[in-house]
């Protein structure tokens, strides 16, 4: 692979899984319905530590998972093993994937699909995860809007305590300029009153337009497509309100 990740690194996966131990109660019961519903094979691009797709694991879906990062890929399989799990899980970007499968649900939560934020390769990723997808399968994504934005120009900080004793400082900035939104991330690990390592990231997250993303979806070949409430599946969405938008599609 002659692309790598510069975010994600190893204290942002630690305060990831301090931060986010498990999914939340609505997300998961959200998703693990359509997991029901797909009565098949499921994947999950950008899976992270694996919050969602461990949980589906131990129940028995059959579900994939890759992402970009060697640390949440790491952090993924350390949990695996400690539960006795093993899960087929890979290292690639979404608009790489080349598998033999074709899966029922695709499905990336958590507003993971707005990390992709060049243009052409949002493209690509789309029209990758088309081909993935079985012909009467769902993707299913969410994508953050303006409201996700956090207030710009200023600090905020926060403190994550290691089992072992250590702290984690994250201290975040956050910049927008376009439909990009910056945040500056400072990771610091404290032992003993000490910083003895530090890591800074610049995390990019792409801010849609719901007529943008529908554009890119149809000509990718969707022909199915509409917008949820993340997660009520009877209310419908709206820009001015909710920080993420769910995006249902079909062949």
């Amino acid at each position: 692979m002659d692309k790598t990740l510069d975010t994600y690194l190893s204290l942002c996966a630690e305060v990831y899984d301090l931060s986010k131990p498990n999914p939340p109660e609505d997300a998961c019961a959200f998703y693990r319905n359509y997991a029901i519903k797909a009565n098949g094979p499921i994947l999950e691009p950008m899976c992270g530590t694996g919050r969602f797709l461990l949980p589906l694991l131990a129940e028995g879906f059959d579900v994939h998972g890759f992402d970009a990062s060697d640390h949440m890929l790491e952090a993924l399989r350390a949990k695996a093993k400690a539960k006795n799990l093993e899960p087929t899980v890979w290292k690639g970007f979404v608009e790489d994937l080349k598998r033999p499968e074709k899966y029922n649900l695709i499905f990336i939560p958590s507003g993971s699909f707005s990390l992709i934020i060049d243009l052409a390769a949002v493209k690509t990723a789309i029209k990758t995860i088309y081909d993935h997808l079985s012909d009467y399968g769902t993707f299913l994504f969410e994508a953050e809007t303006l409201q996700a934005v956090p207030q710009q120009g200023i600090w905020r900080g926060s403190i994550w305590p290691k089992p072992n004793g250590q702290k984690i400082i994250l201290s975040q900035l956050a910049t927008m300029q376009d439909d990009i939104c910056t945040t500056l991330c400072k990771y610091e690990l404290m032992e003993a009153g000490k910083i003895i390592h530090a890591e800074i990231e610049e995390l990019r997250v792409k801010i849609y337009q719901q007529d943008q993303l529908m554009e890119m979806l149809r000509s990718a070949g969707f022909k199915y497509i509409r917008t949820i409430k993340a997660f009520d599946q009877s209310s419908p969405p709206s820009d001015q309100q909710d920080e993420s938008i769910v995006y249902e599609c079909r062949k």
